[in-house]
């Protein structure tokens, strides 16, 4: 059958030490297609992945964070159209970069001059649709990504970090290009979400987000008994696979601490929990009956975007939240026009496809996979498509 193949190609990535573990579902909307599950979370202790396996999500809380997000505009507590300033007043003042750094110089990242950058005031203010859809030029280049790390320290809260990042000028003006902020534009999300719901980011995942879809083993810090099922994260080299140095875990990717919530990548999650998240989005924002978000806010998810046309790759735009295939073909897709998801730095991968009604959970965690570009997802698309689509 059409489904063994990825059984075959999991098993041939493990027996290569491309991954270590890894597990996989597969639904549509009447019910799970394909589930399935590889190798160890624990190599040294010999502890398999099973499905209550807890991975860091990396950037895949990112679409999590985009649906909370988009709860509080179901609310009326948040426009898509709305000013930062709104929510993150330092923001008023916003400058962008002038300085076009040399690419040779780039090498070596610790030489840029961050003290000698020109700035000139921005034309316009950052707004919410801005960050959904990676176009605010915040944390999104050379100075403000290396200029956040400066000012970010492991003691801060959403709302201290944000009061030091009023020094943080723009990358490119608000709406003029895209790219991707790794970090900067869905932490500040996530602190639009705490000042317009009164609430920390972390009790406002789980209030209406985390217990509604029953999503017990998602959070920020996970307890002593979750620890015990947090796979390893490892690294693969030159035919050998290994335990990953601690500076590249996700604490030392997000410069986090224990009160600090990362609205950008700060997660842990397992296969069946992020699954009930991706049958919500399936289900255009219904969960068992429970109504989380709006059907007609679930579907501009992959119908809006930015104010403008900007290609994040060709074939490939940010929706709300999430890339979307518009142009398949151009972007060497095997997935359905208007198909949407993201990934995380680490391997986690995840789409809704709205026309064929299937949605796709891959877990797994390998520092050096490749994130968004990973072959290991793109090779599951491909086969997830042959077999289901």
């Amino acid at each position: 059958m059409s489904h063994d193949r990825i059984d075959e190609q999991m098993l041939e990535y493990l027996a290569n030490n491309d991954i270590a573990g890894a597990s996989l579902l597969v639904r549509n909307d009447t019910g799970v297609l394909y589930r399935n599950k590889w190798g160890y979370a624990n190599l040294e202790a010999a502890a398999p992945v099973e499905y209550d396996t807890i991975f860091r999500l990396a950037s895949l809380t990112k679409p999590i964070t985009a649906a909370a997000v988009l709860i509080l505009v179901d609310q009326g507590k948040i426009g898509l159209d709305d000013e930062i300033v709104n929510f993150i007043p330092e923001f008023n003042d916003l400058m962008v970069c002038r300085t076009e750094f040399d690419l040779a110089s780039l090498n070596d990242l610790a030489k840029v001059d961050l003290e000698n950058i020109k700035l000139e005031r921005a034309k316009r203010n950052v707004t919410i649709r801005d960050l959904l859809s990676h176009s605010s030029g915040l944390g999104m280049g050379v100075a403000g990504h290396l200029l956040a790390m400066k000012l970010s320290e492991p003691g801060d809260t959403l709302e201290t970090r944000f009061r030091k990042f009023q020094a943080l000028p723009a990358d490119f003006e608000p709406g003029e290009s895209t790219g991707y902020s790794a970090v900067v534009g869905f932490d500040a999300l996530g602190r639009a979400i705490e000042v317009a719901s009164g609430m920390s980011l972390e009790r406002f995942l789980r209030e209406n987000l985390f217990e509604p879809l029953e999503m017990n083993d998602t959070a920020f810090h996970i307890n002593d008994h979750q620890q015990k099922r947090l796979a390893v994260l490892y690294k693969s080299e030159n035919g050998d696979i290994f335990k990953a140095p601690d500076s590249e875990d996700i604490d030392a990717m997000v410069i986090g601490g224990p009160r600090y919530y990362s609205g950008a990548g700060g997660l842990y999650s397992t296969l069946s929990d992020y699954d009930r998240f991706a049958q919500m989005l399936l289900h255009e924002g219904e969960y068992k009956e429970r109504r989380i978000l709006k059907a007609e806010t679930v579907r501009r998810i992959h119908r809006e975007g930015a104010y403008k046309h900007l290609d994040f790759a060709p074939g490939m735009v940010w929706g709300l939240g999430m890339i979307v295939r518009k142009e398949p073909e151009l972007a060497h897709s095997s997935l359905t026009k208007g198909s949407y998801g993201w990934s995380g730095a680490f391997g986690t991968h995840f789409f809704v496809d709205p026309v064929k009604k299937v949605s796709v959970v891959l877990m797994l965690n390998r520092s050096n996979i490749g994130g968004a570009g990973s072959y290991v997802s793109k090779r599951i698309e491909e086969l997830v498509a042959a077999a289901y689509l």
